[in-house]
């Protein structure tokens, strides 16, 4: 028989490329019976596995979530969102640590002593109850981590499968392809911002993609903005996987602004990849990990963070520069080659848990 698998998240969204894209998949492909949990109205594509939306608000469906959990019979239990610890860590004590896991693909402390919308008088303290939360749930399940950055929340090692995309998964960039593009979630924090104070200050009219959710209360000052510059703003909202990358294979540059904020010092921004397995030509600040994921390219480039007008001139020399289009292109294929999903030992670790 099978064995089988229940996944759940009540935050991220139903198409999240490391749940639906990687995870998921990878476990259906490989005979798993698989039940995901998540926000209706669920995933775009649900073929190979069977799916149990989670209903109301954010507290209701972590509620519902929570108790699904508890009264779960899959041989293992995954959750992705800190708050479903609640229900995770007993169901850990009761059925052993193996059998359930808690993927972690955020720097929950790190967020929370920088995020906006929390007084700042409790960031701190927040971020101190996050760490101690991970803590305790690194006694009671099992702890995967999307990135080795995140070791350092955790007193034990961990395996670490990384946020690679999956080649197969993303299209190639257009040979017509203009204008620059942002992929993820769009905030003042991840340096949009900066992003469309930059391309402002360009001088001619460019069209600027922002593929993602938005930030409460953002897209009103971004399309202000947009209209003073005079640029082409373009804001799709959140796509699914496959159609944010197929919009996104339309543009020549991608960038990755982040701001220097401890939750992306160190971590990995999957969108460098994936635009560099496009073939998109690669702008990143200048954040550790982020310039550590175009090492060895003849043609990304980076820009201090925080800074538009460093950002602005990087940009001005790429769309001037006729070869850096050809030297992505023909970077993608390395790139696709080299950095990928590791699905194989991904399952490999799932069987063992077990076995």
């Amino acid at each position: 028989m099978n064995p089988t698998v229940s996944i759940f998240t009540s935050v991220h969204p139903p198409d999240d490329p490391r749940i639906r894209e990687k995870s998921l998949a990878t476990l259906a492909a490989c005979g798993w019976q698989v039940t995901y949990a998540c926000q209706a109205p669920g995933p775009t594509i649900s073929e190979g596995f069977r799916v149990q939306t989670l209903a109301g608000g954010r507290v209701m469906r972590a509620a519902h979530a929570i108790w699904k959990i508890l009264t779960s019979k899959s041989d293992v239990i995954v959750v992705h969102d800190p708050e479903l610890l609640i229900g995770a860590v007993p169901a850990g004590w009761m059925r052993g640590r193996n059998r359930v896991v808690f993927d972690v693909h955020e720097n929950l402390p790190g967020q929370l002593s920088t995020r906006r919308s929390t007084p700042r008088m409790l960031r701190e303290p927040m971020a101190w109850l996050a760490r101690v939360s991970l803590r305790v749930a690194e006694s009671a399940v099992t702890i995967t981590l999307a990135e080795p950055g995140y070791r350092s929340l955790f007193r034990r090692e961990h395996p670490v499968f990384e946020n690679l995309p999956v080649p197969d998964a993303l299209p190639v960039r257009s040979e017509d392809a203009n204008g620059i593009v942002y992929v993820g979630d769009i905030t003042r924090a991840r340096g949009v911002m900066v992003l469309l104070d930059a391309v402002g200050m360009l001088g001619s009219r460019q069209r600027l993609t922002l593929v993602g959710r938005c930030e409460r209360g953002f897209p009103a000052e971004l399309e202000k903005a947009a209209r003073q510059y005079g640029i082409e703003l373009v804001m799709p909202g959140y796509l699914p996987y496959a159609q944010a990358w197929e919009l996104a294979a339309q543009s020549l540059i991608g960038v990755s602004p982040l701001n220097d904020l401890p939750n992306y010092r160190n971590s990995l921004p999957t969108k460098v990849v994936e635009y560099r397995s496009v073939g998109l030509v690669t702008i990143v600040s200048d954040l550790p990990a982020s310039l550590d994921a175009i090492e060895g390219s003849a043609v990304a480039r980076s820009f201090v963070a925080s800074d538009p007008s460093d950002l602005s001139r990087v940009l001005a020399e790429v769309l001037t520069d006729l070869e850096a289009s050809q030297l992505a292109l023909v970077e993608s294929s390395t790139v696709r080659e080299s950095a990928t999903w590791p699905a194989d030992r991904f399952e490999a670790f799932y069987r063992s848990l077990i076995s």
